[in-house]
């Protein structure tokens, strides 16, 4: 099955799944374990806290089938049952404000058509810039960027995932793109300065 579901294709798929057909079961984990896995991995960096609520989850899951409610995007429904799992897991650990809750080096992948035509360097450095801006972000600005752009859930969804209001979503998505639009402006502007400035080095060595 296709990474990419419509959201007719996660209705059936649901459906099917709480009517108790094995494939659609082995389906859901194929399709979505690994990315909550990242997410929760991402989220409270402590794997063993992770595989044991992505365990959990998928174990609660499919003994309460019969029960679950309907959902047209089962990654939404998936990640937010995860993210209550793990903070109530790391809270029962007294780690809630520690480290443990970090959201941090988050796999945000940037591609675009151009990259996978052509190894452009301009372009992987631009790249290579906006990552590292996007994980110097507060954690809470991560993690809604992180499932609204690297996630493809709703500002609704993310709200909801997390547990905030739909104003503190556009609030923090507002902030941390004008934070990120300043901060990678002058990355690259240094960048261009060193690349200048070494170009001028190499070409006085190769000169003399």
């Amino acid at each position: 099955m296709k990474n990419q579901l419509t959201p007719a294709e996660h209705t059936l798929l649901w459906d099917t799944f709480r009517r108790g057909d094995r494939e659609a079961f082995s389906q859901l984990y194929e399709l979505f374990a690994a990315g909550l896995y990242r997410y929760g991995y991402n989220l409270v960096r402590n794997r063993q806290v992770v595989e044991d609520c992505l365990h959990e989850l998928f174990l609660h899951i499919h003994e309460k089938r019969e029960k679950l409610g309907p959902t047209d995007n089962i990654k939404f429904y998936l990640f937010r049952a995860l993210r209550r799992r793990l903070l109530d897991a790391i809270g029962r650990l007294n780690k809630l404000d520690s480290d443990e809750y970090l959201f941090d080096n988050a796999e945000f992948l940037i591609e675009s058509h151009e990259s996978k035509v052509v190894e452009d360097e301009l372009i992987e450095g631009q790249k290579a810039v906006l990552i590292d801006e996007l994980n110097k972000l507060p954690k809470r600005q991560k993690e809604i960027l992180y499932l609204v752009y690297m996630k493809g859930l709703t500002y609704q969804q993310a709200a909801e995932v997390m547990g905030i209001t739909m104003k503190s979503v556009y609030n923090t998505i507002n902030t941390a793109l004008t934070t990120l639009r300043a901060h990678v402006q002058a990355s690259l502007q240094h960048r261009n300065v060193l690349l200048s400035l070494l170009g001028m080095v190499l070409t006085q060595y190769m000169n003399n």
